[in-house]
């Protein structure tokens, strides 16, 4: 009868296996597998899993590769708040990827994108663009690249001396920032790359009320005729919230504080005779308005980068 007995005996230990087995959870990170087979280095389930899902999301999120290579990435600039792709500075979760600089179409980058550029071997700096030619793009800094300077360091309260103090210390903040064009410029010649130098509005800009040189740099100050271009006016709020974001008090204006200046300095003057000794600045409230000569301001970087 031992048949019959090693059959009950068999029979008992399925059971028991098959109500413990109904009544256990294994969990994960209990189970191992072969590394070998899965190209992974976790020796769990629940490992590998985290570490497909991190691979995926950087695949994603993955830039195709740009011709310059110093572009670390760029970003749709989105300002909707109520929008699932907002993004105003970059670091927004809901950032969209642009991969704009793949296309040699003129304005194919928007202006605002924002793009995270590294200026030189040890330095990363966010921009946004001004305007996209195509090959090139000109960018200004994200943040103030200086400040609390004065334009005219000459303090002679007019604006026809030029903004001899703050491109003094733009050039010194960044002629170390290798990785971008050097710009050839001058404002308020005849042959000017940037125009007259001074304005009395928008669209009264044929007075050079001061003469700057053809200027070999790496960064320049931003002009009237590009703000204009940008939307601004003399309305607060008038300017897209990255044109004046991150000054001293631009969150009451949708924007995102920073810093102790309340402005920041372009290279366009007011040309009216009766207002020498004001320069045309970028306000907290996201218009453009006057600057006194003498007074402290800051100033961000414009530069051009190759596609």
């Amino acid at each position: 009868h031992y048949k019959i007995i090693v059959g009950l005996v068999i029979g008992i230990l399925i059971s028991a296996t098959v109500v413990y087995a109904s009544q256990t959870v294994l969990l994960g990170n209990e189970i191992s597998y072969n590394t070998e087979t899965s190209h992974g280095t976790s020796n769990n389930i629940q490992g590998s899993i985290d570490e497909l899902y991190e691979k995926i999301t950087e695949q994603k999120n993955r830039m195709p590769k740009p011709n310059n290579e110093n572009i670390i990435s760029m970003y749709y600039y989105n300002q909707d708040k109520n929008s699932k792709d907002f993004c105003v500075t970059g670091d927004e979760e809901t950032c969209k990827v642009n991969t704009c600089y793949l296309n040699e179409t003129k304005g194919s980058c928007s202006p605002g994108t924002i793009v995270e550029y590294k200026v030189n071997d040890s330095d990363t700096v966010r921009f946004h663009v001004m305007h996209d030619d195509g090959n090139t793009m000109t960018l200004q800094s994200q943040k103030n690249t200086i400040n609390n300077t004065v334009w005219d360091s000459y303090q002679s309260s007019v604006n026809t001396n030029g903004p001899n103090g703050i491109l003094q210390a733009l050039e010194n903040k960044t002629n170390n920032w290798t990785n971008v064009n050097t710009l050839n410029y001058s404002i308020g010649k005849k042959e000017s790359t940037l125009g007259c130098s001074g304005c009395t509005w928008t669209n009264n800009c044929s007075t050079s009320s001061y003469v700057l040189e053809k200027e070999s740099v790496k960064a320049r100050l931003i002009t009237l005729l590009e703000i204009d271009a940008l939307g601004c006016n003399q309305l607060a709020g008038s300017c897209p919230i990255w044109v004046y974001n991150y000054l001293k008090n631009s969150a009451n204006y949708e924007g995102i504080n920073d810093g102790m200046d309340s402005y920041y300095w372009m290279l366009t003057v007011n040309a009216d005779p009766t207002k020498s000794i004001y320069v045309w600045v970028i306000y907290e409230d996201g218009r453009f308005t006057g600057g006194h000569v003498n007074a402290n301001g800051a100033a961000r970087a414009v530069v051009e980068i190759n596609k």
